[in-house]
């Protein structure tokens, strides 16, 4: 997706802001060009039995084309974790509005030796969003070896049983207790799966009020600042 200041029905100052980030990225075309070189160098890596990947270039704004183009036949919407304005928008319309779960790719990530997502972390609560991302996965977690469902919980906490928060009856996780800390929720789920060696880590995204949650943040917001594993989000 390509975000052009000379196609774009914005405010003049939407317009100049984007003007203005040129002279630090590029233009539109410049980007776009980085983009599919990226594309085409990682496709060639992929070898002769991997699904084939079709490049399309679409011209326009970030929400409105992220929205449009997650049609009906669209399983997983998958981007980058990047800085920039663009793909900041573009996550928070893919989050909110298409009813898609979202694979976040953390800048610099590898997969290493592993190929597929062989152990997948869950981030367990008891609150529907995270069993609605928990369903949204089961693709994935079907396809598995192994799945950790890590719940947090404070010292002498005598909350819900994990097992009872977890969705999917025909899939049984390895369900993982951990105690809080001084560190933040997003902290802890980010260290036990990295601890645990997984490969993807599973959350409920925004649990509250759109305009909350992007406004003041919470565990969503820290994970994206703090996970170096990718993420499958679903709202």
């Amino acid at each position: 997706m390509v975000v052009d200041p000379a196609h774009m029905m914005a405010s003049s100052e939407e317009i100049s802001i984007q003007q203005l980030r040129e002279l630090r990225e590029g233009n539109a075309e410049q980007r776009a060009r980085a983009t599919r070189e990226a594309f085409d160098s990682w496709n060639a890596q992929r070898g002769t039995k991997a699904a084939p990947v079709a490049w399309r270039a679409v011209t326009g704004a970030e929400t409105d084309s992220v929205i449009k183009e997650a049609g009906a036949d669209i399983a997983l919407i998958v981007m980058a974790h990047d800085a920039n304005m663009d793909a900041t928008d573009a996550l928070h319309a893919a989050i909110f509005s298409t009813r898609r779960p979202v694979l976040l790719i953390p800048t610099g990530w590898r997969p290493g030796a592993r190929p597929l997502f062989s152990h997948i972390a869950v981030g367990l609560t008891d609150d529907d969003t995270m069993r609605r991302a928990i369903i949204a996965a089961e693709p994935w977690l079907r396809a598995a070896a192994r799945i950790s469902a890590i719940s947090i919980q404070d010292r002498g906490d005598d909350g819900a049983d994990p097992a009872s928060m977890w969705p999917l009856p025909a899939i049984t996780p390895d369900f993982v207790t951990v105690p809080s800390s001084h560190e933040t929720i997003a902290a802890r789920l980010v260290q036990e799966a990295d601890r645990l060696n997984a490969d993807l880590l599973v959350v409920g995204a925004y649990g509250h009020l759109e305009f909350i949650e992007w406004l003041f943040g919470g565990v969503t917001r820290d994970l994206l600042k703090v996970a170096d594993l990718p993420l499958l989000l679903a709202h």
